[in-house]
């Protein structure tokens, strides 16, 4: 459950909250904004770690199964043929349990330190892998290796490629069981099977890009949200503003020139000539003229303090702004610490802020796989300072050393934009490596806002 403490104000949230619709219309734009999302009320399922320790995929799942139903059958054949030798049997078992093997370090969510030359080695060993298989399992039905090992391609080739080289690796079949077992027909099989490879290519690259269209899509979604936070903090910090200009412009000027025609008043009295029987009625006069001067004073002096503090009070609250990013991350355990003598009253800057930091947490779960992020605001020197510390140790098997674009590091798409993004308020942002994870510190001139 969330937690709210108001000396330093921090909360928690749990891994999983329900999601909620969400609207907000600006009346000055004609702006709307409305999100909507499904109401998920279920809970999480157990399983197997694999991976990011996240429950087995379920094409995962099938994939091992299926090994499980191919090998096992063809070393149950094998072994009751008497035409098949033992070593022959042996052979095609280890070559079955080190397909497996391969399939799974291919397959993995976990990137390796040099990512694509690993992925596609393995990739190339485990295709020679079935080759040797074809070789000594004489069952045609073993194909099927193939079409798990086409699912892997769209991963890691482009899938026109895929397509146009598919015919090349399918034919293999056909050669194999053709010519070296002596099998006939085996171009049919060889174009049946070719089709199983083309569908597990489409399938695979179906399910690539739907997991990036909803990953867009919730990135939006979260926008969405920052963006609706800050818009009605916007409007209520212009309706506030409004209140106090009105409050001086109207109430504070008929208060002074009030308590100017009281001092005159005043000063009139003085000069009013009357007789001895009326000097005591002239002194009261005087007493409530000065009366009412210096309660008109302190009236005007209310509404300055007023004023004032109805002003000091319309910064800006990005607390509640990542709160509301950070509820549709499910798999994160986020943690601000917001020091109370911050105060950020202008909406660019503050919708600097809110955009690199749900940028870092969409960074510390891509590719940190974190599961825990800090958020520390700091005022130091007239800079606010944003240190956001995640505990993923991804990054840290992808880099040896200091993460930080002023080191020659070539940075992401995601660390270039709030790169610039900071500096278009003459700001700074660094990002390195420490025991902990991987840290994104933000620097911004206050002076420019206050």
């Amino acid at each position: 459950m969330p937690e709210v403490i108001f000396e330093k104000v921090t909360f928690y949230l749990s891994p999983f909250h329900n999601k909620h619709c969400y609207s907000a219309q600006i009346a000055k734009h004609q702006v709307s904004i409305t999100m909507q999302t499904v109401h998920p009320n279920q809970e999480r399922i157990k399983g197997i770690n694999f991976g990011n320790s996240s429950p087995i995929k379920i094409e995962s799942f099938s994939a091992i199964i299926t090994w499980f139903a191919v090998s096992g059958s063809a070393i149950y054949f094998m072994l009751r043929a008497d035409s098949i030798s033992m070593n022959q049997t042996y052979s095609a078992l280890a070559l079955f349990v080190l397909y497996l093997v391969l399939w799974l370090f291919a397959s993995r969510d976990e990137h390796y330190e040099n990512e694509r030359v690993v992925r596609r080695s393995l990739t190339v060993a485990l295709f020679l892998v079935i080759v040797g298989i074809y070789f000594t399992v004489p069952f045609p039905y073993v194909a099927i290796f193939m079409v798990i090992w086409s699912a892997i391609l769209p991963y890691l080739i482009n899938i026109k490629w895929a397509f146009l080289l598919s015919p090349l690796w399918s034919s293999i079949l056909y050669f194999v069981f053709e010519f070296y077992w002596g099998f006939n027909n085996m171009a049919v099989s060889a174009v049946l099977f070719w089709t199983f490879n083309l569908f597990a290519l489409v399938m695979v690259n179906t399910t690539i890009k739907e997991k990036k269209s909803r990953e867009t899509v919730e990135t939006i979604n979260r926008e969405l949200v920052s963006t609706q936070q800050l818009l009605n903090q916007a409007a209520e910090q212009a309706e506030r503003v409004r209140i106090a200009r009105n409050i001086h412009d109207l109430l504070g000027h008929h208060l002074t020139a009030l308590t100017i025609n009281l001092q005159v008043a005043s000063r009139q009295t003085d000069t009013l000539q009357v007789d001895e029987s009326s000097q005591s009625n002239k002194q009261q006069i005087k007493e409530s003229i000065e009366q009412c001067h210096s309660l008109a004073k302190l009236l005007l002096s209310d509404v300055r303090e007023a004023v004032s503090d109805i002003r000091s009070k319309s910064s800006i609250e990005l607390v509640s702004a990542i709160k509301a990013i950070s509820e549709r991350l499910p798999n994160l355990d986020i943690k601000v610490d917001y020091a109370n003598d911050i105060n950020i009253d202008d909406v660019n800057m503050a919708d600097v802020l809110i955009r690199c930091i749900q940028e870092s947490f969409t960074n510390s779960l891509k590719h940190s796989k974190a599961t825990n992020v800090e958020v520390q605001f700091k005022k130091i020197n007239g800079l606010v300072e944003v240190i956001i510390q995640d505990n993923g140790n991804e990054v840290k098997k992808k880099a040896k050393h200091t993460v930080n674009p002023t080191r020659g590091f070539k940075a992401g798409n995601g660390l270039t934009g709030i790169v610039e993004r900071v500096s278009l308020l003459k700001g700074k942002a660094d990002f390195f490596l420490n025991d902990k994870g991987f840290v994104t510190h933000l620097s911004l001139p206050m002076a420019t806002y206050d």
